[in-house]
């Protein structure tokens, strides 16, 4: 009897994960463009784990997928710029503490 491999059942499902929009100019004025981008993952139907996650764009109509999170945010122009930590190191602690004695 030959082996038969089963064939896996999938199922996508999609969760959104920014939204936004952007003013293009045009000859007859500004028009406002909004954008989604969503995260479709594929998963397995028996275990439930993800086997796949592609982003989608959606702006204008238009569908487009990029394979991180980053680069369809680029797409739309917009960059995230995260703070510096504002929590203290335990050394700069201990150095303020023995500085103070």
């Amino acid at each position: 009897m030959p082996d038969r491999k089963i064939e896996r059942k999938l199922y996508s499902f999609d969760s959104v994960v920014d939204r936004g929009f952007e003013d293009i100019e045009e000859e007859a004025g500004t028009r406002r463009v909004h954008w989604t981008i969503l995260k479709r993952t594929t998963a397995d139907q028996v275990s439930r784990k993800p086997v796949s996650a592609v982003y989608v764009l959606q702006r204008d109509g238009n569908d487009s997928e990029f394979p991180s999170l980053g680069t369809a945010r680029s797409a739309v122009n917009k960059t995230i710029v995260h703070p510096e930590k504002l929590t203290r190191s335990k050394e700069e602690y201990a150095a303020e503490k023995s500085g103070k004695r």
